[in-house]
């Protein structure tokens, strides 16, 4: 999942802004470009300080004619390919470069001469091969690029904001996810990506064919799909296209799958400044919301839940800010609540930041910079680890101030940890079968998502036993189950070799043996001592905050 979650954030940081070609730029200078006829080569060459660019060549009708990311060799690149006989004549545009630093030069195609056939002669052309090449990032299965020259482009209504419709081709989406699962992917994911170059700004809405997706799920494809603005990553199987189209009460080829990227208006934005500012964040650039709609037989059902599958999205951001102060929330517009949703964020060779986000579900998504201190910390070993966590709004102090590191933590207070840092909606009726759980405690959604996620469980008599200390045997069961959901599955460890080296590991219960070597082997809980474990012995808020941080890391839950 992390070979996947790379190449689909590497293809939206290698597709340059349409909105302003520049004819010459610091960082990539082009050579002029030779004009040619259908069918010759066309030689691209140029100078550039960066690593590699991207390479991409537009026809008269600005719909892509060739794309490759080309490497950067003593500080020159070349980039030649032939142009298709049957390509039409005209002017094409070479675009060279990386996000804004960009050169671009025109040149001339004349159209190929067809020789009339004998008298009686059927006449056969070889259509022009599909627009754009498959880009090969390092370490990973080979993205498809979907031809887009054939998609219809329109405009609605999306939440009140005019949106541009991106209307897919469906013989076009259909061969590109035919061939991305046909070819040698090494074990990941068929992926296939839709790029649409709109204006800063603009809100967009990818109108994609129900039927051509629903063949394609069972190849466990992803569609990527791609503004200025920001990337979402849809694998197929989290659709359940038969309960869609029940719900819809349509058939699947007069179904379609909306997926909005829309950029928050003004008076969003004002009301998530203000509610960062009440807890001492700022916000880091302007929101942007994530949405799908399934639309059919006169009626819309939205799709914004996935069960326990996490979609990754991105965005990036300027190079200007620092990962370790930053973390993505979840904006609630009902509430005005910001929830922390797991992100990394990654320095691209031209000074930007990728932000890759996931979660299991859509919203408005925010980036929030925030700076945590506590006066009792100053001189903590685990000081790091809590003010990284407190930044980034995963732990909080017992006040402003202080975060009393030393005093114990409760079940209830660990399991609420863990689902914060897991991105999950709390759920309180799912506690409710916990005798000890009050529908109006505070730990109530908390401890009920974690029961729906399978990260806890209870007691003989349906009790949960919220306000009791955990104990370290207790929070390694707990962090073994949240890396299984987080990933999928936990990975298998011999719990007789894992805990050998203890001393005390014949006090370690049998239910929690696995789950212990497990999160020894992963490096996230160490031993009290170099050869004791301490598996009753109970976890101060500390500790937990050390844990916390080892296994989202660990889980790719950050950075």
């Amino acid at each position: 999942m992390i070979r996947i979650f790379m190449i689909l954030t590497l293809c939206l940081a290698f597709v340059p802004a349409a909105a302003a070609y520049a004819a010459e730029s610091a960082v990539v200078s082009l050579q002029d470009v030779a004009d040619v006829q259908a069918g010759q080569k066309v030689d691209i060459k140029g100078n550039a300080s960066l690593d590699e660019v991207i390479v991409k060549v537009l026809r008269p009708d600005s719909s892509i004619v060739y794309f490759d990311i080309v490497p950067v060799t003593a500080g020159q690149f070349a980039a030649p390919f032939t142009i298709g006989s049957g390509e039409p004549g005209g002017t094409y545009t070479v675009v060279v470069g990386q996000g804004k630093d960009v050169a671009s030069k025109s040149f001339k195609v004349t159209a190929g001469t067809i020789t009339p056939p004998p008298s009686g002669a059927i006449l056969t052309q070889t259509p022009p091969p599909p627009p754009g090449k498959v880009i090969t990032p390092v370490g990973g299965a080979d993205p498809v690029l979907v031809d887009t020259s054939k998609n219809k482009i329109s405009t609605t209504d999306v939440g009140g904001r005019q949106a541009t419709v991106v209307s897919q081709d469906g013989v076009s989406l259909a061969d590109a996810l035919k061939k991305a699962a046909g070819q040698d992917n090494k074990g990941a994911a068929p992926v296939v990506y839709i790029a649409y170059e709109g204006k800063a700004g603009e809100a967009v809405q990818f109108n994609l064919p129900f039927s051509v997706l629903k063949d394609a799920a069972s190849s466990g494809a992803i569609v990527s799909l791609q503004t200025g603005e920001g990337e979402y990553s849809l694998p197929l199987g989290v659709l359940d296209f038969d309960a869609i189209a029940a719900s819809l009460g349509a058939s699947a080829s007069d179904i379609s799958i909306q997926v909005n990227i829309v950029p928050s208006a003004d008076d969003i934005n004002a009301k998530i400044k203000q509610s960062a500012a009440g807890i001492g964040a700022a916000q880091a650039g302007g929101a942007i919301e994530f949405s799908i709609v399934a639309s059919g037989g006169g009626k819309t059902v939205a799709l914004n839940e996935f069960g326990p599958a996490y979609v990754s999205r991105t965005v990036v951001a300027p190079g200007t800010l620092d990962a370790s102060h930053a973390t993505v929330v979840l904006y609630d517009p009902q509430t005005g609540a910001l929830t922390f949703v797991p992100a990394q964020f990654t320095k691209q060779s031209d000074g930007t930041v990728k932000i890759t986000f996931k979660r299991n579900g859509n919203s408005i998504y925010a980036v929030l910079t925030a700076s945590k201190a506590f006066s009792d910390l100053s001189t903590h070993w685990a000081k790091a680890d809590v003010e990284l966590l407190a930044s980034k709004l995963v732990v909080n102090g017992v006040s402003d101030a202080k975060f009393a590191p030393n005093n114990n933590i409760t079940r209830a207070e660990f399991a609420a940890l863990l689902v914060r840092a897991l991105g999950l909606t709390p759920d309180a009726p799912g506690a409710a079968g916990f005798k000890d759980i009050a529908s109006g405690s505070w730990y109530a959604g908390a401890v009920g998502a974690a029961a729906k996620a399978k990260l806890v469980e209870g007691f003989e008599g349906g009790v949960f036993k919220p306000g009791d200390t955990i104990t370290r045997e207790q929070m390694a069961v707990m962090i073994a189950r949240a890396v299984a959901y987080a990933q999928g599955s936990a990975a298998a460890a011999s719990a007789e070799a894992s805990l050998a080296g203890f001393k005390d590991q014949a006090a370690i219960g049998s239910w929690a043996r696995a789950s212990v070597a497990q999160a020894v082997d992963a490096g996230i809980i160490t031993g009290m001592t170099s050869d004791t474990f301490a598996p009753s012995a109970k976890a101060s808020r500390a500790q937990a905050a050390v844990m916390l941080k080892r296994f989202m890391q660990h889980a790719d839950l950050i950075d």
